[in-house]
């Protein structure tokens, strides 16, 4: 359980988009919440293509090794949960999430990627 509710930037998405927002703003000791649903938009992806260091990787392999380089920086936490709401606040946003959650940020970042259209589907 988190205890402090507050940040200064709350993630939504905690893929490779908002790890890596969450690795920018944890080096420079900002306090940061990435709230993730654990349903990548690559799920279908068997491997990774044109990304250096990683190609021929599982996207989930590598979304793994993120997570832990970010989870190194005391100021950034990790939860695994769905945003269902959120409404800006005077001083920033607030979200509540499918467990009941409620947080507070300065900052709110979408980093929920986007959805494939497989060639299949548009039929």
């Amino acid at each position: 359980m988190i205890e402090n509710r507050t940040f200064d930037a709350i993630i939504i998405g905690g893929s490779y988009g908002g790890l890596s927002c969450a690795m920018a703003l944890g080096r420079t000791l900002r306090r940061v919440l990435v709230i993730d649903s654990g349903s990548p938009c690559n799920r279908q992806t068997p491997h990774s293509h044109n990304l250096l260091t990683q190609d021929g990787e599982k996207p989930n392999v590598i979304a793994e090794n993120a997570k832990a380089q970010v989870l190194t920086y005391d100021t950034v936490r990790f939860q695994m949960d769905l945003m269902v709401s959120g409404r800006k606040i005077d001083n920033g946003f607030e979200i509540t999430t499918q467990s009941g959650d409620e947080y507070s940020g300065k900052k709110l970042i979408f980093a929920t990627g986007l959805k494939d259209i497989w060639e299949a589907d548009r039929k």
